[in-house]
């Protein structure tokens, strides 16, 4: 068995080739490109049975995909576990490449999680629809400077802002850029209902997501996101160790006798923290007497409400966690 560790860039990629003595058979830079690493895989198959290690970046998943089709077992490193293991050691690519098979040859790989290809492609999606959601406040705001600039003012029964009959008279003023500013908000909007469409499609039938918008304040769109961000919830023993994937665990410090405990620690998913904070406050506006929201009540009071809504945040996730581990439905009391 030869074992070989990536050190993916994006231009290039550094690969180390050890076998299991652990002496080092090649380490080579190629370009970051389909043909050159399927090129590489020619080579090292010659060699015979293989295993790979590669260090996760935002531009790794379509080199995992190209090596995990060609039937090899491929693995990927959590990055932060990774820095804590090399620290003090000389940073290079090819060091970073070795040190990888070596890890690798030793079994002592920090892995990260790779959902499915399906799953990942879900995630894209919903990724793709809350990047759109969050473009038509910046644009909004340019609208308003240029009225501002000019001194304009809606007259009083259109101060319902970007409503049909607000959007009708903004055009009626004749500026160019107030103009194409709409015309750009209407084709986010049309690309929104679009990516709304797909997902009700691809989901309707999940019983997971089905499950959870039986929680106040949730629904398709963000049941679905719960689910693709998530993945299988079996990967998590507890509901702390999903709250610490989402950064939702607080950083803890301890030297003797003393131990200080801080913020949230904000490591992990934070596409799924976005969305957490996001639900509870969805859920406490809209149910007024459930345990998530005395709870928020009571955190309130104590701490003031950003902090409270963080914690209602990760009790939703431990509600969460425990409706899909029993499959069950949500029970507010």
């Amino acid at each position: 068995m030869n074992y070989i560790g990536l050190d993916i860039h994006k231009k290039s990629t550094q690969a180390c080739v050890m076998n299991d003595s652990g002496r080092v058979l090649m380490n080579v830079r190629f370009p970051s490109n389909s043909k050159d690493i399927n090129e590489f895989l020619d080579k090292i198959e010659l060699l015979g049975a293989a295993s790979i290690f590669m260090e996760a970046t935002g531009f790794c998943m379509y080199i995992y995909d190209i090596i995990e089709a060609r039937g090899h077992d491929v693995k990927v490193a959590h990055p932060y576990k990774v820095k804590a293991l090399t620290a003090g050691r000389a940073k290079t690519d090819k060091n970073d490449a070795e040190m990888l098979a070596e890890l690798l040859r030793l079994n002592a790989i920090p892995e990260s999680y790779i959902p499915p290809k399906e799953l990942r492609e879900l995630r894209e999606l919903t990724r793709f629809r809350q990047s759109l959601v969050r473009n038509p406040a910046c644009i909004k705001n340019q609208i308003h400077a240029i009225l501002a600039m000019r001194g304009i003012k809606a007259p009083p029964p259109l101060r319902s802002h970007f409503s049909k009959k607000h959007v009708k008279w903004l055009r009626s003023l004749d500026i160019v850029q107030l103009d194409d500013f709409l015309d750009i908000m209407a084709l986010i909007d049309f690309k929104i209902a679009k990516a709304d469409e797909d997902i009700e499609r691809i989901c309707h039938d999940d019983e997971d997501v089905q499950r959870l918008k039986t929680i106040p304040g949730i629904g398709d769109v963000t049941a679905t996101s719960f689910v693709a961000e998530i993945g299988d919830i079996e990967r998590f023993a507890s509901p702390e160790k999903l709250a610490s994937y989402a950064g939702l665990t607080p950083i803890v410090r301890q030297s003797g006798e003393k131990e200080w405990t801080g913020p949230i620690s904000k490591r992990g998913n934070a596409t799924l923290r976005y969305l957490l904070i996001e639900a509870a406050y969805s859920h406490v506006n809209c149910s007024k007497e459930s345990k998530l929201t005395q709870f928020f009540e009571r955190k309130s009071q104590a701490k003031g409400s950003k902090k409270a809504i963080v914690a209602t945040a990760r009790k939703m996730l431990e509600v969460i966690f425990y409706m899909l581990k029993r499959e069950e439905v949500y029970h507010a009391h």
